[in-house]
C-alpha cells in the first residue's frame, strides 16, 4: 500500500452519504500498518464508521498503542508513509498523521488519532458511536449539526468541528462523558 499526501481538493470537504467502502478502506489500512508495526491496534472510528451516517468522506482511526511515548509511535506511522499536517488536533497528548490512499481506483483520506486504550480519543469515540448506532434521532441531529457547521465553513475544519461541538457535547451528556 502507497501513502500519498492527504488530499486538500474540496470534493473530500464535503458532506456525502455513507460508503460502504469506507469499511473496505479501514480494512486495507489496518493490514498494513499491522504488517509493519508491532503492538498498534486500530479502531475505525467517526462518521465513517457509521453504516448510514452521512459525512465527509474521510476514514478516522484510533491507533492505540502501549508505548509510552505517544510522539515515538507518531514517528513509526510516518516512516510508513503517513505524515503531520499542521492542524489544531496534533498535540503531544493527542498525535495524528493522515495520508490519502487508493482503493477502487479512488482517493480516500485517512486520519490518524494516536492514543493510549482508555483514553478520551478510544473511549468517547466508541461511546459516540454506539449511541449514534443505537438511537437514529440522535444520528438525524448530528447529521444536522454537520450539515450546518459546513454551511457556516465547508473548507476549515477547525471551525466546521467547533460548529459541532454542541450537539457532541450534548450526546455526551446523555451518554455520561460530559
Amino acid at each position: 500500500m502507497k501513502v500519498d499526501t492527504f488530499d486538500e481538493g474540496l470534493e473530500h470537504r464535503n458532506i456525502l452519504p455513507y460508503d460502504p467502502a469506507y469499511s473496505d478502506v479501514f480494512a486495507q489500512v489496518r493490514r498494513y500498518v499491522q504488517e509493519n508495526l508491532e503492538s498498534v491496534e486500530l479502531v475505525h472510528i467517526g462518521s465513517t464508521a457509521i453504516r448510514g451516517l452521512r459525512g465527509k468522506p474521510m476514514v478516522d482511526i484510533a491507533a492505540i498503542t502501549s508505548r509510552e511515548d505517544l510522539r515515538a509511535a507518531q514517528e513509526e506511522f510516518e516512516r510508513l508513509g503517513f505524515h503531520r499536517r499542521a492542524v489544531w488536533v496534533d498535540k503531544d497528548e493527542k498525535p495524528y498523521v493522515c495520508g490519502c490512499i487508493q482503493h477502487d481506483g479512488r482517493r480516500f483520506n485517512i486520519n490518524i488519532h494516536i492514543c493510549h486504550r482508555g483514553d478520551p480519543v478510544h473511549k468517547d469515540s466508541l461511546a459516540f458511536m454506539d449511541i449514534l448506532h443505537r438511537r437514529p434521532d440522535l444520528r438525524r441531529k448530528y447529521e444536522e449539526a454537520k450539515d450546518h457547521a459546513h454551511m457556516i465553513d465547508p473548507v476549515n475544519p477547525e471551525v466546521y468541528n467547533r460548529e459541532k461541538e454542541a450537539v457532541i457535547k450534548e450526546i455526551h451528556a446523555q451518554i455520561g462523558l460530559a
